[in-house]
This record gives C-alpha cells, structure tokens and sequence, in this order.
C-alpha cells in the first residue's frame, strides 16, 4: 500500500534535485484505492462538496465502494471527465463571473491529480508566486508589497482579462511537459481541459481556459503563469537584493565624512578635555548631527540595479518602480507583450499606473504610501475598503435571516463569518474601530434572528435572555463583550465578536512548502446533520450509544432519511422534527440501522 505524505515528499525531493527531471510512472500511485481515498479526505468537508455538479450528486453520495469502482474505471482506462456544471456568480462591479462545478468523483480525480502535479511543480515556482501555494497567502503578498514601498515611485495594479477562461491549451500542456512524461496523466489532464459545461442544460465544448471551480485550476493557472514570472525576475531584473558590499559601495562620501568626524568628536569628548574645549565639542557634535540628517545616506550616482519589484497572487499582480513614470509605462508595455506572447491579454478597465501617494487596492486592501515624520522615506498604509465592509455585513444579514434554523447553528455561522473576515483584516493599520462597528452591527443581526425566531420582540428576548443568563458579559483574552451564550449540557457555546488583536504585516512569513494531509478517517464518512442535534444526542446518552449501551457514539442516526433533494429548508425542518427521536450510535449499530450500507 503506497504511504500518500511519503510519496509526496519523495516527488518533491526528486524535482528540488533535478530541475530539468521529466517525471514517468506517476499513474500507479494516482489511481490507487489509497490515493484516491486520502484525496477525498482532503475535499470532503469543503462546502464545495455539498454542491452537485451536472449528475446532481453530493458528498452524501460517495461511499468507500464508490471509490473502489473509481479507481478501477481509472486503472481499465474507462473513466470520462463530466462536463462542467456553469453558474454565473456576481461581482462587486455588478458583473458575473463564470464558475464551473464539477462532479463529486471529478473533484475527487481532480485532487488525486493536484496531489501528484504539486510537490513535483512547487520546486519550480518563484517566491514572488503566492496564489494557492501551501505557505503562502494573500497576506505574504501584501506583506512583499508594503517592504518595498519606501522604495518606489510608481505602481502597476495588474490584472488579466478572464485569465482562467483565456489560457490556451496547448501552451499549457506544453508547460506541464516540460516535469511530466506520463502520457497517462497528460491524457487525463488534456480530457479535464476538453470535458466542456452545461449551462442550461446545453453542452458547450471548451476550446481554452481551465473552469473556475475546478479543484486543478489553481495549480494548472500557476503552472502557465510561471513563464510570466520567470520574464519579470530576468529580464526586468525584477526582485534583485544587494550585499552588504554592495551597500556601503553606494554610500554617500559626503555622509562618510561627516559620520568620521562625529566620531573624532567623540574620542576627545572622552579624553576629559576643559570645560571651555567640552562645550565647543558638545556644539560641534550638535551641528554635525543636524548636518548628518539633511545628507542622504546613498550616493544620488549610485543607484542600486533593483528598480523592479513583482510580486502575483494568482491572476493578479503588482509592479512596483523605483524610477520615473516613462520607465514603469516600458515596464507595462514589456509585460503586456509578454501577456500576448502567452495568449493572454492585459486588462486595460483594471490596469492602472498609480503614484506612491494615491490610493492602490490589492488583495482587498486599500495600499497608500504616507511620508514617515522624519527624513525622506515613506511607508505603506494598509486600510479596509468600505465596499469590503458593506459586504460583510449583507453576508452576515443573510445568514441571520434563516430564522428556521437552529439558534447554535446561526450563532456558530454568524460567528466564524465575522471571525474570519477580521483576521483577514487585521493587518490593516487601526482597524479597531471597523471591528467595533461589525461587532455592534452583528450583535444586532442576531438579537433580530433570535427574536423573529421566538416570535417577539428584540427587548422582551433581550430581557429573557438577562433573566435565563444567556445574555451576559464574556471575556477573551483579556478583552469583554456583552454577548449571547447556548448551553449545551457541560459546554457554553457564545456568540464570538470579539476582534482579534492586530498585527504588522511586516511580521506576516511564507513558509516552504510540506506535505500537510488530513488523517483519514472512514467512521466520518456519514455526514451529520445540524449540531445542536449532535450535542443534544450526545448529552443524552452520556457519549455511549444508546443501542447497545456499551460502544462510545459515533453516529447520529435519524429514523427517516433526509433525501439530498430537500431544499435547505426542508432539511432543516426535518431535522428539527426528527431531533427527539434521533438516535446516537456506534459504527456497528449505524450500519445495521441502515442494513450494511450507508446509501440506503
């Protein structure tokens, strides 16, 4: 049986070793039974899962024997990719974007697939690349952008016309031959490219581009964009970091000068000369040091080679010059040629040449350089859009508006919604104060779920909730908020809105990249339904289950079947009713609940 994290590793060690190493006999270990299961491990719990594609199955529909049949029709040469399912998502500028959503075995070969191409194209990748890299983040591309801000005059907000609908086949698979030999697994990865969409349950055949949605499409759109990468670090010299030799080569001779005699100074300071020779000293130090701010530490001659700075998370990248506006529009016109080289196209609607001291918005962060209070260097100021802002607060709002689901499963989801668009603002600079105005804001979202649900009013809820002491004062480290809290037998479930504490983006660090893999775990198999139900199935029978009293809870069965057909709301209406009823099960009782099989 092949070791998935082993074999990864290996495959990564190999491609580190040899650059130039073509990789064969990678089909084995793909299609196996072990390969694939790991692979759905990895997908299963994404709210993705949960989304039929064109064959209208879900997570609820794969089963250990479902993967067995897969990887024999992989190994008998007798899978087909699905076509996509399209859907138009909306955009912030009122537009939409497509997205493709493949099957749930599709999604599962797509993985098995990114889980081989991965370790073997991470060698090959730049620093300046931060899209979809284990390590990186959208916050190690903006920590790159704001250390070089001191240092430029000009910037390139970039972004590529429909880059995942636009990228050509054939200059793809010709960039994934360059590490890949197994005609197997280019096979399989040009029928991935050609397999089409419906849209309205009309078949459409691709002819370029990798689907949005797809779980392959990030590594593959990586992959192409690579050679992109490669132009900006050599040709324009992009990213280029002195020694220290080179530093002091470039020095001032004029700061020099005045740093040696500061320092002479200083030896007869220490000599214990007379009070009238300590007081023309102390005033000769006084002027030299005035006269060392206003002297600039390089040399206006010297300038050092790095004038480009580059940096891309996915499709979109930043260009930052250290020179004059002629040398950034060369820069743009050289990065556009490389573009259409490639096939693609540089947008000119989102394509902007901005000066360091104007608004730039990137990776959802409004960046402006602001002078520092002393001297000539400037630094970057990171701020929150208010559309960024509004948005949240229409997610949140529509979650609360599900007044028929569970109180601790809109409190939980409320809950990591707001928590998880803080920490992704945290590096702002000051936003405590937006976090104040979302957290007052969410409170009141809940406070309104919580009395439609009970069918009152939010003061009469709000002085129950007092009385019951639901509503009451929590603290987090070392921070309060005046909150709602569930009880759940022994466990206090609260209604988190507490902000994170801030940080520097500076501090943010990229990793390299590991094998990180998900234990594997089949008794998990089964998804649950709402958790209230859960806690309250598992307060009830003490953790044992209640059929044979002897095995600890695995399961929550409910006695009637909620088909994946419901509407949510039907699901959690049947949830609801069938919550006194439920039962909580080991593994061997579930399955005899359910005669030997899951799907029934």
């Amino acid at each position: 049986m092949v070791n998935v994290a082993q074999e990864m590793k290996h495959l990564r060690k190999l491609s580190g070793r040899d650059p130039g190493k073509r990789f064969n006999r990678l089909w084995k270990n793909m299609s196996s039974e072990t390969w694939l299961t790991q692979a759905w491990e990895e997908i299963r719990r994404n709210k993705g899962s949960r989304t039929p594609g064109v064959d209208r199955q879900t997570a609820e529909d794969i089963s250990p024997e479902r993967i067995q049949a897969l990887s024999e029709r992989l190994r008998n040469k007798t899978y087909r990719p699905t076509p996509v399912r399209r859907v138009h998502i909306p955009k912030g500028n009122g537009k939409t974007r497509p997205l493709g959503i493949p099957t749930v075995e599709d999604r599962i070969v797509q993985q098995a697939l990114r889980m081989v191409l991965e370790p073997i194209f991470e060698a090959d990748f730049l620093p300046c690349s931060h899209g979809f890299r284990a390590g990186h983040s959208p916050h190690t591309a903006l920590r790159d952008v704001a250390r070089w801000y001191p240092n430029v005059t000009w910037i390139i907000e970039g972004d590529i016309v429909g880059c995942y609908d636009n990228i050509p086949h054939k200059k793809l698979m010709e960039g994934i031959q360059q590490r890949i030999a197994d005609e197997r697994i280019l096979s399989l990865i040009y029928a991935f490219l050609k397999a089409g969409y419906m849209e309205d349950w009309q078949y459409h055949k691709t002819y370029s581009g990798t689907p949005q949605g797809g779980i392959a499409s990030p590594l593959l759109c990586n992959i192409f964009l690579h050679q992109l990468d490669v132009m900006v670090i050599n040709e324009l010299e992009a990213n280029q970091t002195q020694t220290k030799r080179e530093s002091n080569a470039r020095r001032n001779p004029e700061y020099r000068r005045i740093e040696n005699a500061i320092q002479r100074a200083r030896k007869k300071l220490a000599q214990y000369p007379t009070r009238e020779e300590k007081r023309h000293l102390v005033q000769t130090l006084k002027e030299l040091r005035k006269e060392l701010k206003q002297t600039p530490w390089y040399a206006s001659e010297n300038w050092h080679k790095g004038k480009v700075y580059y940096t891309r998370y996915a499709d979109d990248f930043a260009v930052l010059i250290n020179g004059t506006k002629r040398e950034a529009e060369d820069v743009q016109d050289k990065i556009k040629w490389q573009l259409a080289k490639m096939g693609l196209e540089l947008s000119e609607e989102k394509t902007k040449l901005t000066h360091w001291s104007e608004t730039v918005q990137f990776l959802g962060y409004n960046i402006q350089g602001k002078p520092m209070p002393k001297g000539h260097l400037r630094r970057a100021y990171l701020s929150i859009p208010k559309e960024r802002e509004r948005l949240i607060r229409r997610e949140i709002l529509k979650i609360a508006r599900y007044h028929h689901i569970p109180e601790l499963d809109a409190m939980m989801q409320i809950g990591a919604k707001f928590r998880g668009w803080c920490h992704y603002y945290r590096y702002a600079n000051a936003p405590q104060s937006t976090f104040s105005r979302l957290a007052q804001k969410t409170w009141w979202y809940y406070a309104h779920f919580m009395a439609r649900k009970h069918k009152t009013s939010i003061k009469k809820m709000t002085s129950q909730a007092k009385k019951s002491g639901s509503l009451k004062v929590i603290k987090k480290a070392g921070r309060t908020a005046h909150t709602f809290s569930i009880q759940h037998g022994k466990k206090e479930y609260v209604l988190d809105i507490i902000p994170p504490k801030t940080a520097t983006i500076q501090q943010v660090t990229a990793k390299d990249w590991t094998v990180d893999l998900k234990p594997v775990n089949p008794l998990n198999w089964q998804s649950g339904r709402s958790l209230e139900t859960r806690l309250m199935a598992l307060a009830r029978s003490g953790g044992l289950c209640e059929r044979c009293g002897e095995n600890r809870m695995a399961h929550v069965h409910h006695k009637s079947r909620m088909s994946a057909k419901k509407t949510l709301k039907a699901k959690v209406q049947s949830d609801t009713a069938q919550r006194p009823k439920t039962l909580a099960l080991c593994l061997e009782c579930h399955l005899e609940s359910h005669q030997g099989n899951w799907q029934t």
